[in-house]
């Protein structure tokens, strides 16, 4: 009677191990690119709440928070931000004012980046950090 010695054995299990471990890889890969693909999602979705704000007020003022971050007292605000805070982690960043806002989070694909979106009605991924206090908008 023939049987497998253990070394075939161990080279069979290491093998799988390996295959296993470049899926989990791959896996994961794709998992960070379709997230960043529902931060875009949710970001995007400032623009409308924003633009149904500046009908209702006159203004972008009450999109962002003192702390610059999304204005949770808002619900559809607070749930863009509950969705990605989720995923992320943090809240986005967000600066407004009367004429103009900005909001930005960052991305978990491997290219990194920002996602931003802002008033001239930018809504796209960025390579820096350019949502700040004073442009108020994602061009550098």
């Amino acid at each position: 009677m023939k049987a497998f010695t253990l070394i075939e054995v161990l080279v069979v299990v290491a093998i799988i191990a390996l295959l296993i471990s470049i899926n989990l890889i791959a896996i994961d890969h794709y998992q960070n690119r379709a997230n960043d693909t529902a931060i875009g999602a949710n970001l995007s979705q400032v623009r409308k709440t924003a633009a149904m704000i500046y009908i209702d007020e006159n203004s972008y003022e009450s999109i962002c928070a003192v702390d610059n971050t999304l204005n949770d007292s808002h619900p559809a605000l607070k749930m863009i931000e509950d969705d990605i805070n989720r995923l992320t982690g943090v809240d986005p960043t967000c600066y407004s004012e009367r004429a103009a806002y900005c909001a930005q989070t960052s991305l978990l694909s491997a290219d990194g980046g920002y996602f931003c979106v802002d008033s001239t009605g930018f809504a796209g991924k960025i390579d820096g950090n350019y949502c700040k206090d004073k442009s108020k908008n994602c061009s550098p």
